[in-house]
């Protein structure tokens, strides 16, 4: 798998994390557990993509979220 293959799945999870997050945060409160979990993920998440994917802004985080 390449590079931009491997990005664009990173991507995609981010996405979906950042939709469930809202959905968590929705229905348990934004200070419940959970919610603090899936914002510990995105987290982590986003600084993979930042580590392996930063292109000095050539990112493709905006053109697919």
């Amino acid at each position: 798998m390449n590079k931009l293959m491997l990005e664009i799945l990173l991507l995609k999870r981010i996405a979906r994390m950042k939709k469930k997050l809202v959905k968590v945060a929705d229905s348990t409160g934004i200070t419940s557990d959970q919610t603090i979990a899936c914002s510990q993920e995105l987290d982590r998440l986003l600084n993979l993509h930042m580590k392996h994917f930063s292109h000095k802004g050539k990112s493709l985080l905006i053109s697919v979220s």
